[in-house]
């Protein structure tokens, strides 16, 4: 009874497990009253009821798969989507990032192309520049060559000039010959600094009286050669033409006419240096001295003799000049000498080899020959000088009395 109710109920309300249950109880009583008929019937529900059920629940499962399908293929397609959408931001960036290399890649090689532009265009500038120059350099090199040639010319022609001057000055010197026939026993160190000289010896012989004369001109070179000469003319005229026999008197006269002629303007040209006078009948030896003294030697002892510090010419004295007397001795020797040898600079110091020095090396060799003796100063000389530039002429005579 409640069986079929029940049956009743869920056939009402489409309760499919309820209804499933009560006709099993159904069939379960029918059995058991043997009423095979109406258990028979609800034999056939059950199965059309568990093939509704079984439909449905296929259905719901299809239906659970297909929703779990379409989620799952939903979610497939989202993640695929995401993944395509990550792909393409990705490949975005990357086509960015290739873009923005790109561009920096052209910027770069624009700036280089720049770069390379200019240095090229500035190579071209240079090289055009370069070699505007070097037609320049050619021209002024072909230039220079000319001046280098037309100074080479006149260079020859100075030097010409200056050798033939030398060959002048040389002439107007003392011979040797007459030299040695009024000093038998003498040597001569001449070393001009240049081709021609400020220092000269110079020699004549008037009313049996011999003349030898040791001097340093103002200047060395050629302005000292002309000195040279001019000085030489005003001591040859004052004994050969005027006829004055002291020294003394000589340098005053040729004094007066240096002043006459080349210091009216206040220039202090002039000389310095020794005239001695030999008188060949007395031998008696006279002489006058102007700033540089003679040295003689004596007893093998050196002696600095006398002399007057002014020059031949204008200076800050103008007294007259004294006449000096030489005690000689057969066997003495005198030396005459400018101040070039004892102030040329050298020796490891580089310092000036000073009159004390020469005074030295000149007394330490006096014994030996004159000849010897001017060996032994040119050795001396050229040793302490070195590498070193001569500073002034040189002039040294030694005499044997």
């Amino acid at each position: 009874m409640f069986a079929k109710t029940a049956k009743e109920i869920a056939d009402n309300n489409n309760f499919s497990d309820v209804q499933r249950y009560a006709i099993m109880l159904l069939i379960d009583i029918n059995e058991k009253t043997e009423n095979y008929k109406e258990g028979f019937n609800l034999q056939k529900k059950i199965i059309a009821l568990n093939d509704t059920l079984f439909h449905a629940e296929n259905l719901k499962q299809v239906n659970e798969l297909q929703v779990q399908f379409e989620t799952e293929q939903k979610e497939t397609e989202n993640k695929l989507l995401t993944v395509q959408n990550q792909l393409a931001s990705n490949s975005i960036k990357n086509q960015q990032i290739v873009i923005v290399f790109v561009i920096i890649g052209l910027i770069i090689a624009s700036v280089f192309a720049i770069f390379i532009f200019k240095g090229l265009k500035k190579q071209r500038e240079a090289n055009f520049i370069i070699s505007e120059q070097k037609i320049v350099l050619e021209n002024k090199n072909q230039l220079i060559e000319q001046q280098k040639h037309i100074v080479e010319e006149k260079q020859k022609e100075i030097l010409d000039s200056i050798n033939y001057a030398k060959r002048i000055q040389y002439t107007l010197l003392a011979h040797d010959e007459f030299l040695k026939e009024n000093l038998p026993e003498h040597f001569t160190y001449f070393n001009p600094k240049d081709i021609v000289s400020g220092d000269f010896y110079w020699a004549t012989k008037h009313n049996n009286k011999f003349y030898l004369a040791v001097c340093d001109s103002t200047g060395h070179g050629v302005p000292g050669a002309f000195m040279s000469l001019l000085n030489i003319g005003f001591l040859s005229e004052a004994i050969n033409e005027k006829g004055i026999e002291k020294p003394n008197e000589v340098f005053n006269y040729v004094r007066q006419k240096l002043t006459n002629t080349i210091s009216k303007e206040g220039q202090k040209d002039g000389f310095d240096g020794i005239l001695i006078c030999i008188d060949k009948s007395t031998n008696k030896i006279t002489y006058a001295a102007a700033n540089n003294a003679p040295v003689l030697i004596q007893n093998n002892k050196l002696i600095e003799l006398e002399s007057n510090r002014m020059p031949v010419g204008v200076g800050e004295r103008k007294e007259d000049f004294k006449l000096y007397t030489i005690d000689a001795k057969p066997g003495d020797t005198l030396y005459l000498y400018t101040d070039g040898y004892a102030d040329q600079f050298g020796g490891p110091k580089g310092k000036k080899f000073k009159y004390k020095q020469l005074n030295e090396t000149l007394l330490a060799h006096h014994t030996k020959s004159l000849s010897e003796q001017k060996d032994i100063l040119k050795q001396t000389f050229d040793k302490w000088r070195g590498d070193l530039e001569q500073v002034d002429d040189v002039c040294i005579i030694g005499i044997r009395l």
